[in-house]
């Protein structure tokens, strides 16, 4: 499905395109107003090869020359009665959900794309989640509902707290309240004192197949919604994501050892210049030494030992995020029907 809007070419693709469009995808990705893990497309690929259903179009724009500018991953479902038109993915495994458009014209990019979804697509009603409150995508899509006359909702969905880091663990410590600071070594010292303890990270392919059920385990000991989230469904995308993310440099899977026993475990990936704490876990058992606490504590010393500028706790404010110094960014939730129209 092809056509053309002022020497600009837009196209409709299948599955096909985490394959024959990767290369060009990722590059546009480098030149976006947004380039983060969740929206490449090898991430895309994983979730739609473990999870998909309905039909997929990923929508993408190119220029008089060819080149890619932008790219809207969408996906068309039956839900009650009706079909709902999505961003590509999962809220639940994905922090992070929108389109790529190349920074330097990114709303009037976005309006073509999301004009073809509305003019090319067939569905009775939109859900989006996860969309960065600050993103192009937000008013694009505002603008393409008023030139429809279609009621566009858009409200708040999640928090995502991020710590800025410093050069040094000392350095970031002094950027943290008294208290704060103070907690944070306390609870890190006590994890550590009077044991021999350790901090391994995942290198290898061997080293993934020993430490992932020791990850699942602890995440599912750890919180009674963490074991119903994580279904042997869950766990194959786990898998999968972790040994690609693993040969692409990306994943920081490290588990905590005290006396040999792992206690904690923490799944991180360091893309671009931050650090994304995407799932943990720990032994209650243990709670007494704030396993929890020091494990994040270390994989924030990892992060900047890597030089990374911001530690993303991602979504969900819990309280111990903010003994850590995070700072709250915000994603919103973006619904409307047509069913009426």
């Amino acid at each position: 499905m092809d056509c053309t809007m002022a020497s600009r070419a837009v196209a409709v693709l299948d599955a096909s395109a985490f394959h024959q469009e990767a290369t060009d995808w990722q590059g546009l990705l480098e030149r976006s107003y947004d380039n983060r893990i969740f929206l490449s497309p090898v991430w895309h690929q994983m979730w739609w090869e473990h999870f998909g259903a309905g039909s997929l179009s990923i929508l993408t724009l190119r220029d008089a020359a060819g080149a890619l500018t932008g790219l809207l991953p969408l996906t068309v479902q039956e839900r009650d009665g009706g079909s709902t038109l999505t961003l590509l993915g999962d809220h639940q495994v994905a922090d992070y959900m929108d389109g790529a458009a190349l920074k330097s014209d990114a709303s009037s990019i976005l309006l073509d794309l999301w004009r073809e979804a509305f003019d090319r697509l067939t569905w009775d009603r939109l859900e989006l989640r996860h969309v960065p409150s600050a993103s192009p995508l937000v008013p694009a899509l505002q603008t393409v509902a008023r030139e429809r006359a279609l009621a566009l909702q858009v409200e708040p969905d999640e928090i995502c707290p991020v710590a800025l880091l410093c050069n040094t663990w000392d350095g970031y410590l002094q950027m943290l309240s008294k208290k704060q600071r103070h907690e944070i070594r306390r609870k890190l010292r006590r994890s550590q004192e009077g044991v021999e303890w350790s901090w391994r990270t995942v290198e290898t392919a061997a080293d993934l197949e020993r430490d992932l059920p020791a990850f699942f385990r602890l995440h599912e000991a750890s919180a009674g919604d963490k074991a119903r989230f994580m279904t042997p469904a869950m766990q194959s995308f786990f898998r999968s994501i972790a040994a690609v993310l693993l040969q692409a440099g990306i994943l920081r899977l490290s588990t905590f050892a005290r006396d040999g026993v792992d206690i904690a475990s923490t799944m991180c990936f360091f893309h671009r210049d931050r650090y994304l704490l995407y799932n943990s876990g720990y032994d209650p058992a243990y709670a007494a030494v704030n396993p929890g606490i020091a494990a994040v504590a270390m994989a924030m010393q990892d992060a900047i030992a890597e030089r990374a500028v911001a530690f993303d706790f991602l979504s969900g404010d819990d309280p111990y995020k903010y003994q850590f110094g995070a700072s709250n960014t915000h994603t919103c939730r973006m619904h409307l029907s047509r069913e009426s129209v």
